[in-house]
This record gives C-alpha cells, sequence and structure tokens, in this order.
C-alpha cells in the first residue's frame, strides 16, 4: 500500500529587493532553525550570470576526484569536501576569510590547468557565488 501525503510544503522566503526590518531578521533565524536554508528573492542576480555560475559549478564538481581531493581534508588548502565525509547527498567546495578572494583564486590555481582560463580566470565574483548560490 502506498501512502500519499498532502502535506504542502511552503519554503521560507527572504526578500531582500527592500531594506530588512528587525522583524525580519527572527523569521530568517525561525526559517534556518526549522529548515536550514530559505529561499531569496530580488537578489539583482542576473539569469545570464546565474547560468554562468552554474555552468562552473557543474565544471568543478565535475572534475575528477584526484583533481578535487588536491583540495581535500588532508590537503594544505582543506577547502574541499568529499561525498560522505560531511553529508551523504552532496559534496562542497568552500572559501575562507578574512581573504575570501585569496582563498577562491588559491583553489582555482589547483583546479584550473593552465590550458582552462575560460574556467580559471573567471571572475572572482563568480567564483566566489559559486559557493554561495
Amino acid at each position: 500500500m502506498v501512502l500519499e501525503s498532502q502535506t504542502s510544503i511552503q519554503l521560507p522566503i527572504l526578500d531582500i529587493s527592500q531594506p530588512l526590518l528587525s522583524s525580519s531578521f527572527s523569521s530568517l533565524a525561525e526559517a534556518c532553525k526549522e529548515w536550514g536554508f530559505f529561499h531569496i528573492t530580488n537578489h539583482g542576480i542576473s539569469k545570464d550570470l546565474y547560468d554562468k555560475i552554474r555552468l562552473l559549478s557543474e565544471h568543478v564538481f565535475g572534475l575528477p576526484s584526484e583533481t578535487k581531493t588536491k583540495l581535500g581534508p588532508f590537503s594544505s588548502a582543506k577547502t574541499y569536501t568529499p561525498q560522505y565525509i560531511a553529508s551523504p547527498f552532496f559534496e562542497s567546495l568552500r572559501v575562507s576569510g578574512p581573504d575570501f578572494n585569496g582563498s577562491a583564486q588559491s583553489s582555482a590555481d589547483v583546479l584550473f590547468d593552465q590550458h582552462n582560463s575560460e574556467f580559471r580566470y573567471n571572475s572572482t565574483a563568480a567564483y566566489l557565488m559559486l559557493f554561495y548560490v
């Protein structure tokens, strides 16, 4: 027998077209506690930029495991986390502060060889956004 759920899931939405009110922070905190994430609207990221970031993301995470693990937990960079280490559902790549640009560039230098300049020298903003989109 198959049971069907009648529950409709509505993700918490954060509209950033207007300045955030203090009341927004409590609902944002609640969304983070209850859901762990939320949907941001009116962020100003164009479809074109989103598509470029998505392509970059697919390229980065499509690299061979041997390449990505050069940034893994046992490397000096420690910016790549393989699937099943932190989550059975995804792998991750992060940038570290306080020099986020330098961190992103260091990872790019390891991941992209000299012959792949389209991705290696993609804008730092797009590279950084890869981790937040």
